[in-house]
C-alpha cells in the first residue's frame, strides 16, 4: 500500500472480506532496494488509517488482520507478564537466512540479496556450497562485518525509542537503504508507518472499545 488513507480503510478492508480472505497482511510501501521513490507518509495520518482499519475489523471480524493481531498480542503479553507471547524486543534473534541462486547466504534481510556495497561486499555470510547452513548461522556475527554495525543501531533504538519494546529495532535493509548505506541509524520510514503509527493507531482503537 503506497497511500494509507484513513477514509479508505473501511472500503479497503471490506474488499478483502468480500473476497473471502481469512488472513490479511498490510504492508505500507518502503524505500528499499531499487524502490527509491516511495511516498513519504504523515505519521499522524497513518496512525488514523490503522485506527480506522481496526474499527472496520471490529465491525466485521471476518478477516484476521496480521498487524492488528500483533498489537493485540503485544498488549496481552504486557498485561499478563509475557505469559501470552514474548515481547518483540526480548524475542530470540531470527537469522532469517536467505539462500541465493549461487548458494550465497544473506542473514536478517532478504532484501539485501543481490546488492553490493563498497564496505561490505555482497552482504553474504558465506556460501552453502562450501559450508553448512548451520555453521553459517552459528558463525554469522563473526563472518559478517555489517551485522555488528546493525546491532549498534538496534542498541541506539533501544536507548532512544519509546516504541522499541513493541518494534524490537528496525530491519537491517530499511536502515541501510534509508541511512546512506549505514546500519547503525535509528528510525526509518518502516518504523514510522508500520510500527510506531501502527501501535498508536490500534492502541487508540482498543481504548475506544474498552469495556
Amino acid at each position: 500500500m503506497s497511500d494509507p488513507t484513513p477514509a479508505d480503510a473501511a472500503r479497503f478492508y471490506e474488499f478483502f472480506a468480500d473476497l473471502g480472505v481469512n488472513t490479511l497482511g498490510v504492508n505500507v510501501e518502503e524505500e528499499e532496494g531499487v524502490n527509491t521513490s516511495a511516498k513519504t507518509t504523515d505519521p499522524a495520518r497513518t496512525a488514523d488509517f490503522w485506527t480506522a482499519l481496526a474499527d472496520a475489523w471490529r465491525i466485521n471480524p471476518a478477516v484476521r488482520l496480521r498487524e492488528v493481531q500483533r498489537v493485540l498480542n503485544f498488549a496481552g503479553a504486557v498485561l499478563q507478564g509475557h505469559d501470552v507471547a514474548p515481547l518483540p524486543a526480548s524475542s530470540p534473534w531470527d537469522p532469517l537466512p536467505t539462500v541465493a541462486y549461487d548458494g550465497g547466504v544473506v542473514m536478517l534481510s532478504p532484501e539485501l540479496a543481490g546488492f553490493t556495497d563498497s564496505r561490505f561486499g555482497d552482504f553474504t555470510t558465506g556460501n552453502v556450497l562450501k559450508d553448512g547452513l548451520d555453521v553459517l548461522v552459528a558463525e554469522a556475527e563473526q563472518r559478517t562485518p555489517w551485522i555488528p554495525e546493525f546491532w549498534q543501531g538496534v542498541d541506539a533504538c533501544r536507548a532512544t525509542c519509546p516504541a522499541f519494546t513493541f518494534c524490537g529495532g528496525a530491519h537491517a535493509a530499511n536502515r541501510y537503504f534509508e541511512h546512506d548505506g549505514r546500519f547503525d541509524g535509528t528510525r526509518t520510514r518502516y518504523c514510522t508507518t508500520s510500527k510506531i503509527a501502527l501501535l498508536e493507531g490500534v492502541t487508540r482503537h482498543a481504548r475506544e472499545y474498552r469495556p
